[in-house]
């Protein structure tokens, strides 16, 4: 069984509020005995983590990948993108200008006249995701669904999303695909603290489907 957890994905993998440090990787951390490494970042896209993963100077058993959230997201076809991870003093107050601009098109209603994109297109997210995979096979990896949104609009972009996941899961033996859309979509009122956030029951159900997926093989040799 494994010794060591790795994580990478954004505010859902992190955990928000008191949950934080408490999210579904510390859970199965647990459960199995073994250490965990919560990469998880608010406002991460599968752009950040590439560079999470990279910078991640540990050595881990496993790898869970949980993003989409804010991959999918809808927003102005011409708006630039300014990385949350890494940071530094100059994209700060860039992210400021570019969040402002976006709310004075959304006000003067810019955004039907200019048109919309993803904030990653699903072809960038593709690409991103597996290079996440290629770097840590063969050990297992196991890709989480992006979960269901209480403003349903975002929900048929959600779903786009996962199917990519399922997509690179049949491609590698060693990749498994989490399946919990259609879960948490009948429970929206039981799984979440917000519109967006996981509560204690929604990790308790991540855990649990990630562990049923863990017990079906045993652990390969440790990666660096």
């Amino acid at each position: 069984m494994f010794a060591h957890i790795c994580a990478v994905g954004d505010c859902n993998t992190l955990g928000s509020g008191n949950l934080r440090g408490n999210s579904y990787p510390e859970r199965i951390g647990k459960k199995l005995g073994a250490g965990v490494t919560n990469l998880g970042y608010t406002m991460a896209t599968s752009r950040e983590g590439k560079f999470l993963l990279r910078d991640f100077t540990g050595t881990s058993d496993c790898l869970f990948i949980q993003f989409g959230l804010a991959d999918c997201y809808t927003t102005c076809k011409y708006s630039p993108y300014v990385l949350y991870y890494p940071d530094n003093i100059i994209r700060k107050p860039l992210r400021s200008i570019v969040k402002k601009m976006k709310k004075t098109c959304r006000r003067a209603r810019l955004f039907s006249r200019l048109g919309t994109k993803n904030v990653v297109s699903p072809e960038e997210y593709e690409s991103n995701i597996r290079s996440m995979v290629i770097q840590v096979l063969p050990n297992p990896v196991f890709l989480v669904d992006t979960l269901p949104h209480h403003e349903q609009w975002r929900n048929p972009h959600i779903q786009k999303y996962n199917q990519v996941l399922t997509r690179i899961s049949r491609d590698y033996d060693q990749c498994f695909k989490i399946d919990l859309y259609d879960i948490f979509v009948e429970k929206l009122n039981n799984y979440y603290l917000d519109a967006t956030h996981c509560n204690d029951a929604g990790y308790e159900q991540i855990a649990e489907a990630i562990l049923q997926q863990i017990s079906l093989f045993n652990s390969p040799t440790a990666l660096k």
